[in-house]
């Protein structure tokens, strides 16, 4: 975890950009059903970043070189229903702030103070009570609230420190363990809903939780497929995408696909090998100065060149990328910025991500790229290309009509029921050569087939 002093000194580097007093509202508990059974509690990014408090209903007053912490007192019988709670001025000390009031004191201390400045939250019910005590019109990843605030903490928060670069590490560790766990369990007739278990409770054990819902499905095709109703057959190939979160809110993003029979065969072999070269590809360009998009160009033009060796394409791999014909199989992003957040920051939407002069791209798959920005050292991003024979896509009519010289429709439906492939890794940017926050993943054919259904068959309760 963190030390105070590192959320004091960003406190310190925001303040010194931005004058006036500043509120900083933390999410609530929200109900899942009762409110005695709430949903699980994340802390807004924001106010993690900068504070590190991770209670509920907490609010931060920066003024005058000053943080004072809002916070509900423990109730009379709360060491009844919860046990021991701690104090007040217990959790200032811990959170290493100046002073610690009770919440029902917030709205009289910033009535004097004139404008304040705020942010929207994920909590609607804390952003309406920041939008009264303040004025500021408040709605998450539509109204962000006040625009000097966003833009220095875009700013701050797109670079990483050594400090943060470790909690990534560390969580790039835990992910490595439940990846593992998943391939060494992986054989036909296993239940996708058992390995998905498995995954999320290898990072419960190590003291994590899912950054996002864990995607593990035989339908890659499906980017984000959310279902588990799945029975592991032969001959399919199985995409995991999942990612552990730890304590301190720093995540990792990782995606394999693997053959449920333990072995690639000859198709999926070579699939398997353009996406892990587009891969390699993508993250020897992670270097400050390039331009992100330079990236997404490298791994399409690998991709495409596939393509063509298999017929799927039939013009040259240039042109296939420059029309974005190569798109229909490979039609996303190549990555994202990753931190806090699994796509960092991008409540803002392109704000962070793209130059104020230049917006998306309108060319099909190049739409989706999430950052096209020169990359700086600090950064951390994705590097995922991939390869997906969706029927949703290929029997378009639009795209078929498009890309009719350039695309073998033909040939390409004899790929439908391949499912997808998608190989990524975080990639630290720095000044020389890249760091791949995410190793001992195995990425390449051998080392996916040495470790695929080595495990006992422990899930056979489950299948």
């Amino acid at each position: 975890m963190l030390s105070p002093a590192v959320f004091s000194r960003r406190r310190q580097a925001l303040t010194a950009q931005v004058e006036g007093p500043i509120l900083l509202m933390g999410n609530g508990l929200r109900p899942r059903n009762l409110a005695m059974a709430p949903l699980p509690f994340r802390q807004d990014s924001n106010t993690l970043y900068l504070t590190g408090c991770d209670l509920p209903d907490a609010a931060f007053l920066l003024h005058e070189g000053r943080c004072t912490l809002f916070l509900p007192a423990p109730g009379e019988d709360d060491d009844l229903w919860h046990g021991h709670r701690t104090s007040l001025d217990a959790i200032g000390e811990r959170l290493g702030v100046d002073a610690v009031r009770p919440a029902e004191e917030l709205a009289r201390h910033l009535a004097s103070l004139g404008r304040v400045r705020t942010l929207a939250v994920p909590d609607r019910g804390r952003n309406a009570l920041a939008s009264q005590l303040t004025g500021t019109a408040l709605d998450f990843g539509v109204a962000h609230g006040d625009m000097d605030l966003v833009r220095a903490l875009i700013a701050l928060r797109r670079t990483k420190g050594p400090e943060e670069i470790a909690e990534m590490r560390a969580a790039g560790a835990v992910t490595r363990d439940a990846h593992l766990a998943v391939m060494r369990a992986t054989r036909p007739g296993v239940s996708e809903l058992a390995l998905a278990t498995l995954f999320d409770a290898v990072l419960a054990v190590r003291r994590a939780t899912p950054g996002y819902g864990t995607i593990l499905s035989q339908a890659g095709e499906v980017l984000h497929n959310p279902h588990h109703d799945g029975i592991l057959e032969a001959g399919r190939l199985l995409l995991v995408d999942g990612g552990a979160e730890i304590g301190s809110g720093y995540g990792a993003d990782v995606t394999r696909a693997f053959p449920v029979s333990g072995r690639f065969n000859p198709r999926q072999r070579d699939a398997y090998q353009a996406v892990l070269e587009a891969a390699e590809a993508g993250i020897a360009r992670c270097r400050a100065g390039v331009r992100y998009r330079e990236v997404h160009d490298a791994a399409s033009r690998v991709i495409a060149r596939f393509l063509a060796d298999e017929g799927l394409i039939t013009v040259s791999p240039e042109v296939a990328v420059e029309a974005g014909a190569h798109a229909l199989f490979f039609p996303h992003g190549v990555g994202h910025l990753i931190g806090l957040d699994v796509h960092d920051l991008e409540n803002y939407g392109d704000l962070p991500a793209y130059p104020a002069d230049r917006g998306r791209s309108e060319q099909f798959g190049t739409a989706y790229l999430r950052l096209d920005l020169p990359l700086e050292a600090g950064w951390v991003v994705t590097v995922e290309p991939g390869f997906y024979a969706v029927p949703a896509i290929l029997h378009r009519p639009a795209l078929r009509e498009r890309f009719a010289g350039m695309v073998d429709f033909d040939r390409a439906e004899g790929w439908i029921g391949f499912g997808g492939i998608r190989i990524e890794d975080d990639v630290h940017v720095t000044a020389s050569a890249p760091e791949v926050l995410t190793p001992g993943i195995p990425r390449t054919v051998e080392e996916v087939e040495a470790v695929l259904g080595t495990a006992p068959e422990l899930l056979a309760w489950a299948e």
